[in-house]
């Protein structure tokens, strides 16, 4: 169990776009650290998709990321969406008392 186990602890997630807080290899690392999985692709397992704040304000278009996951959550896959706020939020809570730690 990692040091640092997160509310998510063992959930796969994914990024689309770039995030403020992190570059995106620095966010695998956080997500690995903290006993997720991170993906660089979306698939019918993914459990979180993260948007990133240049993809969600700059471009219009759905990314390939975005596209993969709607098609997987109309086959009935549970892909939650997440803003980086949120998930940040979650990453660095605490399994059991969902609280920053």
């Amino acid at each position: 169990m990692p040091s640092k186990p997160s509310s998510i602890y063992g959930k796969r997630i994914a990024i689309t776009g770039t995030l403020l807080f992190y570059r995106r290899a620095e966010a695998f690392s956080q997500i690995a650290d903290r006993g997720d999985i991170p993906q660089k692709t979306v698939t019918r397992e993914t459990d979180h998709k993260v948007v990133g704040l240049f993809r969600n304000n700059y471009h219009r278009d759905k990314s390939r990321k975005q596209l993969a996951a709607e098609k997987y959550i109309d086959k009935g896959s549970a892909i939650n969406i997440l803003q980086e706020d949120d998930f940040l939020r979650m990453l660095w809570s605490s399994p059991l008392t969902n609280e920053g730690g």
